[in-house]
């Protein structure tokens, strides 16, 4: 008896120790992944950029699904997340050009041994719809539901942002008679 209770004890502290858990009680964990349903329509880098930089719980990845499981179960969630039954959402999941491999968000290649593309794969950026759990092509310029997805023991790091607007300096020099003027204008 005493041994039982003991055992018992014990299977309660190590399922505690490995219990990861999300950060926010409203992420939803499934396979070792937080999934975070942002429920605001932007485009495909808007979403990224907001899941890399902006989620104010953890930086994050555009969702990585690993199998049909993860993706049945994300859909669900969306479901109910987005409140429609026939919304479509952003996965992190995308290529450059069309003859290029698709690769997820955190880096990982889409491997040959799965796939969840309907017959949709003309564009380079991939949504997946509540109804089906099935993944189609979109332009990167359509503004969709996204989420998010993290690992709770190991939160991925990004460097800062770097702003896309360039910046020319020009240098004017003028001489006369006098003395030398220099103006930099910016």
């Amino acid at each position: 008896m005493v041994q039982d209770m003991h055992l018992l004890v014990l299977s309660i502290l190590v399922a505690g120790i490995t219990c990861r858990g999300c950060f926010d009680a409203d992420d939803k964990e499934i396979s070792g992944q937080c999934y975070k349903f942002v429920d605001q329509k932007l485009t495909f880098e808007d979403a990224r950029d907001w899941c890399h930089y902006k989620n104010p719980i953890t930086p994050s990845y555009l969702a990585y699904m690993h199998n049909q499981f993860v993706a049945n179960f994300v859909a669900t969630y969306a479901r109910t997340a987005f409140g429609s039954n026939d919304a479509v959402f952003w996965i992190g999941l995308s290529r450059e050009r069309n003859w290029m491999p698709w690769t997820w968000d955190n880096g990982y290649q889409l491997g040959q041994s799965w796939s969840n593309f309907d017959d949709q794969i003309k564009q380079n950026y991939v949504v997946e719809r509540v109804s089906n759990a099935k993944w189609t092509t979109v332009p990167d310029n359509s503004t969709n539901y996204f989420v998010c997805s993290y690992d709770p023991t190991d939160p991925p790091v990004f460097a800062p942002p770097t702003s896309s607007k360039s910046t020319t300096t020009t240098t004017t020099t003028t001489t006369t008679r006098g003395p030398t003027t220099t103006a930099v204008l910016v």
